[in-house]
């Protein structure tokens, strides 16, 4: 930042990226002026020295009106004693006016302003550390899942980019101030927190994340704010609400979670939690997430993506993304999308977008190289065969983030290491970690009974004569079952299934005779190419993509499905 910078911001009322030369064009809505005559109410600015300043300085501002008395908030920061200088022409024209002026005055004193000194260098000094812990972590979990096809690892990595959102309210919550301690803890309790989620039911789980995170951002959003992947005030003039860094990180936990039974809870509360002004208030995020899981509806039904259908589906975007804000806006709420949409300008917000991520993308080599790399991750992912819905909505969802918004290389990178952990999650599905004997653990039972026999002297020897009864290992073909979400559509009594979206499962034997086809022959066609038969009174509405299991699972299910028992 420079001095004719921010005397050029404060008289436009708007501010420019450095990346983007850091001076704003366009008439001037108010003059500054040196001379301490003033009449009326006035406002009393300190304009940084000569030279160019690291755009992480408060610098001082008083107002002398009714009413102010404390320390001074906008609507653009929502934090005691943090104004943008992009809101003090707004607030002169609106106290010439007598009108409800932007800056506002808030209870408190100088011990605060300090304190907030102190928070605001700390979160600007771990900032950096922060997106390589979380870029750093989410590789390793998702290169050990892929390759090494370790389900822990692939669970793990799903889940963590809710997981280290959250982590990184719980620093900030604790008052936590040095760099190393920040750091540590947001690693220590991001990992604590995907490997106990691995454990349990994904979409409980992330939607207690997100359930937590909506509370506290309209609770109170300085927590978010000044968490260490919270959105940063040397970055523009928005200081609240989620970053375009959390809701990537958030894209392929919400879409997984998603993928079943879940997807209209788990889309409503990401949507309300991204696109709420009193929350997230990001009308690009919104977007994003209407569009993702618009497309993992669409894909988990089997109906492929044609250019006519993805521009249907980003219409149809728009226009929820339009009534969210309109109602958003009747109830009373105001952000920065409501004021761009009632102005007229979302077109030159977006144009202004598209100039600052090429900037940004060609402000150094080593960022242009990043980029390149992260979208060229990504066209691999999408040529592979074994995509699934859930990555296919992620790839969509990232491509619609890098149009609508203004961090390319956060967003595509995190997004394609988000992909990888969805490639992880694929690759390792119960069904193939749950067959008798494939690792070590699955042996405990087994060598507790070879400890027991080995005591010492008086111990008993079991003979073949005194077992009764065989010991039964599960179908594999279950685990397959219940991982594919065949048990959201379908009955099938020995998987516990009882839904009737789709044709009852215990009656298979019924249509394959209908169809005049064996019936392993017939359970077996219905998984590969589902439109081969249709029972009368359903619509075909399941999926192609199963046709692309591995043979050995597909076998699996077949055996399941006609001899459940395994």
């Amino acid at each position: 930042m420079t001095r004719a910078n921010a005397r050029a911001s404060i008289e436009r009322g708007r501010v420019q990226n450095a990346v983007l030369g850091g001076r704003p064009s366009g008439r001037a809505k108010i003059m500054i002026q040196s001379s301490d005559a003033v009449s009326g109410p006035a406002i009393y600015v300190v304009l940084p020295p000569p030279g160019r300043h690291q755009n992480t300085h408060r610098y001082g501002i008083a107002i002398v009106a009714e009413g102010y008395d404390g320390i001074l908030t906008s609507s653009s920061t929502r934090i005691p004693g943090l104004v943008s200088v992009a809101d003090i022409a707004q607030t002169a024209q609106a106290l010439a006016r007598h009108e409800e002026p932007v800056i506002r005055s808030h209870p408190g004193n100088i011990d605060d302003l300090r304190g907030l000194d102190r928070r605001l260098a700390r979160v600007h000094h771990v900032r950096d550390g922060a997106l390589g812990i979380a870029a750093g972590l989410l590789a390793v979990l998702g290169t050990i899942g892929f390759l090494l096809r370790i389900r822990l690892a692939a669970r793990m990595a799903i889940l963590f980019g809710a997981a280290i959102v959250g982590a990184s309210l719980v620093t900030s919550g604790a008052g936590i101030e040095r760099a190393t301690p920040v750091l540590l803890a947001l690693a220590g309790i991001s990992l604590a927190l995907a490997t106990g989620g691995s454990s349990l039911p994904r979409a409980p789980v992330v939607a207690a994340i997100l359930g937590g995170l909506l509370l506290v951002l309209a609770l109170d959003t300085s927590i978010n704010s000044f968490g260490p992947l919270g959105p940063h005030p040397e970055g523009g003039g928005r200081f609240y609400g989620l970053s375009n860094l959390q809701e990537t990180l958030l894209l392929p936990p919400v879409l997984a979670a998603a993928a079943g039974i879940w997807l209209v809870p788990i889309g409503v509360l990401a949507l309300v939690t991204v696109g709420w002004s009193h929350a997230g208030a990001d009308g690009g995020g919104m977007l994003v997430f209407a569009v993702a899981l618009a497309v993992l509806w669409l894909r988990v039904r089997g109906i492929a993506l044609t250019p006519r259908r993805l521009a249907l589906v980003a219409a149809g975007a728009v226009v929820l993304g339009l009534a969210l804000v309109g109602l958003d806006a009747a109830l009373g709420g105001s952000s920065h999308l409501t004021h761009s949409i009632g102005s007229g300008s979302v077109f030159d917000d977006i144009w202004h977008r598209w100039r600052l991520s090429w900037a940004v993308v060609t402000s150094s080599w080593h960022k242009g190289a990043l980029f390149i790399v992260s979208v060229a991750g990504m066209i691999w992912m999408a040529g592979r065969h074994d995509r699934g819905p859930v990555l296919e909505a992620l790839l969509v969802a990232v491509l619609v983030s890098l149009v609508v918004n203004d961090t390319p290389v956060d967003v595509a990178g995190i997004g394609a290491l988000g992909g990888l952990a969805l490639l992880a999650w694929e690759r390792t599905r119960p069904s193939v970690d749950s067959r008798p004997m494939r690792r070590p653990l699955l042996a405990l039972p087994l060598l507790a009974l070879v400890v027991a026999g080995c005591g010492s002297e008086g111990a008993v020897r079991a003979v073949p004569e005194t077992v009764q009864g065989t010991i039964q290992a599960e179908a594999p073909g279950k685990a397959i079952f219940t991982q594919q979400g065949c048990n959201g559509c379908h009955t099938y009594q020995p998987a516990g299934a009882t839904q009737t979206i789709g044709p009852d499962l215990d009656k298979l034997p019924e249509y394959a005779k209908k169809a005049k086809k064996p019936l392993d022959a017939f359970v077996h066609e219905s998984i590969v190419k589902p439109g081969a038969y249709i029972e009368k009174g359903y619509k075909n509405q399941m999926p192609t993509s199963y046709g692309s299991l591995p043979p050995s699972d597909i076998d699996d299910l077949v055996a399941f499905l006609t001899k459940p028992q395994g």
